[in-house]
This record gives structure tokens, C-alpha cells and sequence, in this order.
């Protein structure tokens, strides 16, 4: 049954690949579908675009680990995030990009600095975007892996190969398409995952239940990995590895794109008030069920999921829900991570054709066309060869990847939606210390404050984009 319903889901998406081929004729079309969504596209696509394996794998297993005080400030962070992306950088963004005619994230700020800063953006999402992917493909290897008892290269080959289609031959649109398809399944598989948990251990007995079992699932502090809680940092641990993930819907461009490719302002309105709301539902049913893994896995067993917490939701889901219904849930988690890795891929193939290679030599829009095809099908690749041996687990590489992203691109891209007087420069080094200084701090200042580095990313970043500032010329 699974194996049926996980095929099914996957002609699917090549079918809508294959449709939105016939209606992709040009580049804007291709980049942004054409600036054309609607508020249900823009919002659903946003929500499956933002949440990947990464939130069913990573931020549900790890309740697990970390008890409730993860659950409590990862669902805080992400609605209140979610609201100032819609309300802060949404409007602003369409309109300056309208002005310009920019149709990528670089492109805006080359539009406003010059082509220096836009391919120096471009450059950060060529390399960090591939990296973030890594950990999307070994969610999806591991689930598939699962779900089909085949081996893991097989299911990062297989994720690849579908994702890699529609994008290629379908290109925005069919991401857009996808994701509302995928971001439906994803809702509702949350939501019924969710209940199940409840029905399953007798309602709200089981937090009765649970207080028996591990009490210290309740306090703040009282569970993490051992180095960090002998260290004494698990909250600075738990509160800037959540606020690095969240955070990321204020300038990833992966998902602000979505904002340049909405219809009309009144568009960004309606997805203002839906997009929040979907976004905390999900938060609530998905980041809340890791801690209750403590009462399905058996105490035997408990050792080996503290080591690999990616495997304690699909270990619930197999074991709660019947045959099926499981499949549908299963195939909700390989949605997120298709939706999120067409996404990263398209910005990713767009960035090195329209904001580096454009910029260095003329290129024609049909040619350009072409060469983005293919670069969707080469970055869905390098990606996948890391993936067979990833660094970490997914969590942690997503915070990782996220406090680079957003260090690099939040304060430039505040500055340029509400400066008047921001210098080219000033930009430059507020991107490039940023980055700097998150790598630095993840080698040599992390295994020693356990703090993410997004923190001293932004500061950093903030710090430069003012000093710089105060110069009178660039």
C-alpha cells in the first residue's frame, strides 16, 4: 500500500511538470511565473517551500531530545516570524521589485547597489543553498529508506530524479504548482499525525502519562545533549538554534521570491492573515509529538533514537497509524522535502544564470532559458554526492545553513527596503563579515558556547552595514 500511494504521489508531480512545460514559453515565466499568483499559491507554496524534513524529521524528533522547551519556542518563533515576514518585508519587497523589474533576490539588490552585491549574493546562495539541500536529501533517504525497504542511495536518487524533472521542465511554476499540492498533503498529514498521538495514548492522558514518565519534558533546561547540559548552555542552545530556523522566513530567498511573484499587493494582504495560520497549526501539530516519543518507543530501544532523533516520527507514525493512512503521512514528509528542494534548486539555478552569468556577458533570454534547465539538473546533483556521508544531523544543519542565510541577507535586505542612504559598500561588508563570522563562530566559538551563530552573524552584520555607513563615498 505504501509503495502504491508513494508512486502514485510521484506521477503526479511529473504530470504537473510536464503541463506547466507547455505554459513556461519565457524567462519571467520560468523565474517568477510571470508575476501572477494568487494568495492561496503564494501562501501554500510559501508553508511547503519553508517547512521540509527538516520540520517533520528534525524539529519533531527533536522534542524528543530536548522535552517541550523546544516545542514552546520553535512554535513561538515561527508564528511570530511568519507574521513580520508578511508584514515587514512582503509589501515593500513587490514594490521595489515592481519598480526595478528584478526578478530574483539578487537581482533586487543589484538593482539598488550595483552588480557588485548582486553577485556577491548570488555567490552565498550558490554555495550555502547546496549545502542546506544535503540535509533535505538525507531526510528523504532516510524516510524513503523506510518507507520502501530500499537501500539509502536509492532513495536520494530517487528524490532527486523526481524533483529534478518537474523543476527542470516545468520551472516556477511548477514548484508553485507542486508546493500546493504538497503543502495541502503536509497540512493535514500534521494535523492527523497530531491526533493520532492523542488517540492513540487515550487523549489527554498521555500528558499525564508523559509527566510520569519524563517529567523533565515540562522544564525549561532539564533536557539536551549531555556536553551541552554539563556545559550549563542548554537554553542559549535551544533559544538560538530556534530563533536561527524561524528567523529565516524574514529574507531566505528560496521564500521571499514568492513575494515578487505575487499577483498585486492585495494578494501579499490575504496571505498576511492565511499564511500565519497555517504556518502555527503546523507548528503546533508537528513540533509538539517528538517529547511523547518517550511513551511509544520501547526503553530498549530509547539509547539508539537519542543518538539519530530523525528516526523517532517516522517510528511513531509506522507504528501508530494503520496501513494507509501511515503511507499518506509518510508521503506528507517526502512532499517536504521535495517541496523544498525544487524550491533551493530553482533559486539556485536562477542565481548563477540571470545574477552571474548575465551579468558577465550578454546572454538572450531564450539561451538563458536553457542554460537554467540545465543548471537546476546540475545543482540537484552536487548536493545528492554529499548526501550519501552528511555532516550531522539534519537539524543541525539547517541551523547551521540558516544562520549563514539569514546573517548574510537580513540586514541588507531591511536596508534596502526602508534605507535612504545605504552604501554599496556598506552592504558588501555586511555580507561579508557576516559570513565570516558565522563560520568562524560554528569552528572555534560554538563547541564553547553552544550558541547558534546566526546571533553573532546579525550583530556582526548590523555592526558593519552602520560603520561602513558612515562613510562619505563608497
Amino acid at each position: 500500500m505504501i509503495l502504491e500511494v508513494f508512486i502514485a504521489y510521484l506521477i503526479l508531480m511529473v504530470a504537473i511538470g510536464l503541463y506547466e512545460y507547455r505554459r513556461t514559453k519565457n524567462l519571467p515565466e520560468f523565474y517568477i511565473a510571470g508575476k501572477k499568483l494568487g494568495a492561496f499559491a503564494v501562501s501554500f507554496s510559501f508553508f511547503a517551500t519553508y517547512f521540509s524534513t527538516a520540520a517533520f524529521l528534525g524539529g519533531g524528533g527533536t522534542g524528543f531530545l530536548l522535552g517541550f522547551q523546544w516545542s514552546a519556542f520553535l512554535i513561538f518563533f515561527h508564528i511570530l516570524f511568519a507574521i513580520l515576514a508578511w508584514l515587514l518585508i512582503a509589501p515593500p519587497m513587490k514594490r521595489l521589485a515592481d519598480q526595478h523589474g528584478a526578478i530574483t533576490i539578487p537581482e533586487l539588490f543589484g538593482k539598488t547597489f550595483g552588480k557588485e552585491v548582486q553577485v556577491l549574493c548570488a555567490l552565498v546562495i550558490l554555495f550555502f543553498f547546496e549545502f542546506y539541500m544535503v540535509s533535505i536529501y538525507k531526510g528523504a533517504g532516510n524516510l524513503l529508506q523506510t518507507m520502501l525497504s530500499i537501500s539509502y542511495v536509492e532513495a536520494l536518487l530517487i528524490t532527486a530524479l523526481i524533483v529534478t524533472i518537474y523543476t527542470a521542465i516545468g520551472g516556477f511554476r511548477a514548484v508553485v504548482t507542486t508546493d500546493i499540492i504538497q503543502g495541502v498533503i503536509m497540512f493535514f498529514g500534521a494535523i492527523l499525525l497530531f491526533a493520532s498521538i492523542f488517540y492513540y495514548l487515550g487523549g489527554l492522558e498521555a500528558i499525564s502519562a508523559l509527566k510520569t514518565v519524563k517529567p523533565e519534558a515540562f522544564e525549561i533546561g532539564k533536557m539536551g545533549p549531555p556536553p551541552i547540559m554539563n556545559a550549563g548552555m542548554i537554553i542559549p542552545f535551544v533559544l538560538s538554534l530556534t530563533f536561527a530556523i524561524s528567523i529565516a522566513q524574514l529574507s531566505s530567498p528560496q521564500l521571499v521570491i514568492r513575494f515578487i511573484a505575487a499577483k498585486d499587493q492585495r494578494v501579499l494582504a490575504y496571505g498576511m492573515v492565511l499564511t500565519p495560520i497555517i504556518i502555527g497549526i503546523f507548528a503546533i501539530c508537528v513540533f509538539s509529538i517528538g517529547p511523547f516519543g518517550w511513551l511509544v518507543i520501547p526503553k530498549e530501544e530509547i539509547p539508539s533514537f537519542l543518538k539519530d532523533v530523525d528516526r523517532v516520527v517516522p517510528y511513531i507514525a509506522m507504528k501508530m497509524l494503520p496501513l494507509g493512512v501511515n503511507a499518506l503521512l509518510l508521503t506528507a514528509i517526502i512532499a517536504a522535502a521535495m517541496s523544498t528542494i525544487n524550491s533551493l534548486v530553482h533559486v539556485t539555478a536562477t542565481a548563477l544564470v540571470r545574477d552571474l552569468l548575465q551579468n558577465f556577458r550578454k546572454i538572450n533570454d531564450s539561451t538563458a532559458l536553457k542554460l537554467t534547465r540545465f543548471a537546476v539538473i546540475v545543482f540537484a546533483l552536487i548536493p545528492l554526492l554529499f548526501a550519501v556521508n552528511p555532516p550531522g544531523i539534519i537539524v543541525e544543519i539547517v541551523g547551521v545553513s540558516f544562520s549563514v542565510i539569514t546573517s548574510a541577507f537580513l540586514i541588507p535586505l531591511v536596508a534596502t527596503l526602508y534605507g535612504k542612504r545605504v552604501r554599496k559598500n556598506a552592504v558588501i561588508a555586511s555580507m561579508i563579515i557576516a559570513v565570516v563570522v558565522c563560520i568562524v563562530w560554528q569552528l572555534y566559538f560554538y563547541r564553547v558556547y553552544y550558541t547558534y551563530s546566526v546571533i553573532p552573524g546579525l550583530i556582526a552584520s548590523a555592526i558593519a552595514l552602520m560603520v561602513f555607513n558612515l562613510k562619505k563615498k563608497d
